[in-house]
């Protein structure tokens, strides 16, 4: 349960309110695999993505993201590279999300990207992979969404891209994933610890990303473009026109030397 939620739960019931709590707060499944990837830049998480597939994973495979926005996005790259994907988020229908969350279960989809706010409520007992493409917003996320893996005794297999622009928040996962008997870097447990409010903040503003393509012009500034494309027109305008003239060079100008080839002399 959320914090916001438990304490409208505690302002609105009586004191008679008894609350069970199964397991350690804020932990992981040992059944769960966890890995955290460093990638550099929001670039460079798409190659990642891409090699991490050809490498090979075990579908069904849940990928997250932070926005319907960047669902749309990574989805147009993975089915242009021919793999077998679907998304979902708000814009789509609840008939067309039923169905494709249907065919995600019986395995006719591999690969399902989607948010966090798609996710919740569904119940995937046989995931057996699961990758934060954006990093969480929130320790409950990423709980929330590694546990779509590893249930029901099955083993299951976390992975989460981060970048230099969620360092700040990787030490918070990293404690997490330690308890849970994860292997960890040393240097990721000995990071600065975010503050509580910097949390807070990301879960009202998502960290700002450059959109998912694979098209370099996608991430240039449009005033750089526009002045690329102003310079190409003035450009075209002192453009010398094609000519079907052939120069000969004078015989004056050339003498063979001693291998047979001509060169030309000053």
């Amino acid at each position: 349960m959320q914090p916001q939620i438990e304490e409208t739960v505690r302002q609105v019931m009586t004191n008679d309110v008894v609350k069970v709590q199964i397991g350690i707060r804020n932990s992981t499944s040992s059944k769960v695999t966890q890995h955290l990837t460093y990638c550099g830049s929001e670039e460079q998480k798409l190659a990642t993505l891409r090699q991490q597939l050809q490498d090979g994973y075990k579908p069904p495979l849940l990928i997250f993201v932070q926005s319907k926005e960047r669902a749309k996005q990574l989805f147009k790259e993975l089915r242009f590279a021919g793999m077998n994907v679907e998304s979902i988020h708000a814009d789509k229908k609840k008939e067309e999300r039923d169905e494709i969350i249907k065919r995600f279960r019986v395995g006719q989809v591999w690969i399902l990207i989607c948010t966090d706010l798609m996710s919740r409520g569904i119940d995937f007992k046989t995931v057996n992979e699961v990758l934060n493409y954006d990093f969480p917003q929130s320790l409950v996320s990423y709980i929330h969404r590694i546990g779509r893996t590893g249930r029901g005794g099955r083993e299951g297999k976390a992975t989460t891209y981060f970048t230099d622009d969620d360092k700040q928040f990787l030490r918070t996962i990293a404690n997490v994933m330690h308890k849970s008997g994860q292997e960890v870097q040393d240097w990721m447990l000995k990071l600065p610890q975010c503050e509580t409010r910097e949390w807070k903040r990301v879960e009202k503003v998502p960290t700002v990303r450059k959109i998912i393509t694979s098209r370099p012009k996608a991430n240039v500034p449009k005033r750089f473009l526009k002045k690329v494309e102003k310079n190409m027109k003035k450009m075209d305008k002192f453009k010398i026109p094609a000519t079907s003239q052939e120069f000969e060079a004078d015989p004056a100008d050339t003498a063979a030397d001693d291998d047979g080839f001509t060169v030309v002399t000053e």
